[in-house]
């Protein structure tokens, strides 16, 4: 007997069935406010890294100015003038009359003592109009002793004594007329004094009114003699500016020739005359520190300050334009042209004045900075381009 075969497992059919795709079923689906959220999202990344890429990349036209490295007496300046180097007591020798020069005893720099003889002039005629002054006063003072003795006498009327007394008077006035001559042939110092000129030579014809050649702004001098402790510097002030002056208003003196070097004074006089052509009104400034460098005639510049500077330590400031502080980041700061490039960096404003701000931090003086960075719109680090 043929052993039966089990039956087929029914489960076969379901199976199948499971694996058919079916039709009616629906994918999900995102939602469409996200997609519309993402979409402006990267719109806008986009959009701020295109703004920073073009700020960054634009290039801006500006114009460029320097952190100064002033003095202490700079930053208390309160006017500042240019004048030259005067001498209040000054004096071109000249002679009284008309000769040559027989002996010169000083050149340029001699510094001479008062009534030192500085030059000598030929004298020969007026020896010779003294020797006959001299023999005519001996007879005058002869006659006059006779009438003197015959009026006496009764010998002589009064007339004739008058005569000879006039006639002795003016012989001897002759005389002393002729030694004045004289002395005016020996030209001294009139006082202590340094000679900055010498305007003759030996041999050379001289008067009071100069020799040819020499013009007559100095009349016939022999030289030029001035007291350097006398000196000072004197300067035209604009007559809108001499209100900000005082008396005996501190200043700092800096002379062109020795630009490094600072002398310190004070305002010695204002001149009571102005310049009508030129709106000026003259000032004197007095050196309190002079020394063997300060010459006449020098350019000088005189700084007026706010405090006298004379005896403190020296010290430097730096300083820029209020107009190119600007802030970043709510900072403080200056933007530096670095090649072509525009830097922002920190610092520490210190107190204004007159269009100038001292930094305190963040700068040593010297650096390039950007002018007006206060009304420019610049990023750290944009390319810039310095006008011409």
């Amino acid at each position: 007997m043929e052993a039966s075969r089990p039956s087929e497992s029914p489960r076969s059919a379901p199976e199948l069935a499971s694996l058919k795709i079916r039709r009616d079923a629906q994918p999900a689906r995102r939602p469409f406010l996200w997609l519309l959220v993402g979409s402006a999202g990267a719109v806008g990344v986009a959009l701020s890294a295109y703004l920073m890429l073009s700020t960054y990349l634009s290039t801006v036209q500006v114009e460029k100015t320097v952190a100064s490295l002033v003095t202490q007496g700079e930053a208390l300046m309160v006017l500042s003038v240019a004048g030259y180097v005067e001498a209040e007591t000054r004096a071109d020798i000249s002679p009284k009359i008309t000769s040559r020069v027989t002996s010169l005893n000083v050149t340029e720099g001699s510094r001479v003592k008062k009534g030192e003889i500085l030059a000598r002039l030929d004298h020969t005629d007026l020896d010779a109009q003294l020797n006959e002054a001299q023999a005519a006063w001996d007879n005058a003072k002869s006659d006059l002793q006779r009438k003197q003795t015959l009026y006496e006498q009764g010998l002589s009327p009064r007339s004739d004594l008058d005569n000879a007394v006039a006639a002795e008077s003016s012989n001897r006035a002759r005389v002393n007329y002729v030694k004045a001559l004289l002395d005016y042939t020996i030209l001294r110092a009139p006082f202590d004094g340094v000679v900055v000129a010498k305007r003759a030579h030996v041999g050379e014809a001289v008067s009071p009114f100069g020799s040819p050649g020499q013009g007559s702004s100095n009349g016939g001098a022999i030289v030029t003699l001035v007291d350097f402790s006398t000196l000072y510097v004197g300067a035209d002030v604009n007559e809108s500016n001499l209100s900000h002056l005082k008396p005996d208003q501190p200043a700092e003196i800096t002379l062109d020739a020795y630009p490094d070097h600072i002398y310190h004074g004070a305002m010695r006089q204002i001149i009571p005359s102005a310049d009508r052509q030129k709106g000026t009104v003259k000032v004197k400034v007095g050196i309190a520190d002079p020394d063997d460098k300060i010459l006449p005639d020098l350019s000088a510049r005189v700084n007026f300050t706010s405090e006298s500077t004379q005896g403190r330590e020296a010290k430097t400031s730096v300083q820029v334009p209020q107009s190119a502080l600007t802030s970043l980041s709510g900072k403080s700061g200056v933007f530096l042209i670095q090649g072509e490039k525009a830097v922002f960096r920190a610092v520490t404003p210190g107190r204004a004045s007159e269009g100038m701000v001292e930094i305190q931090q963040g700068l040593v003086g010297g650096e390039t900075l950007v002018a007006g960075a206060s009304g420019l719109v610049l990023a750290d680090g944009q390319r810039v381009r310095v006008k011409p």
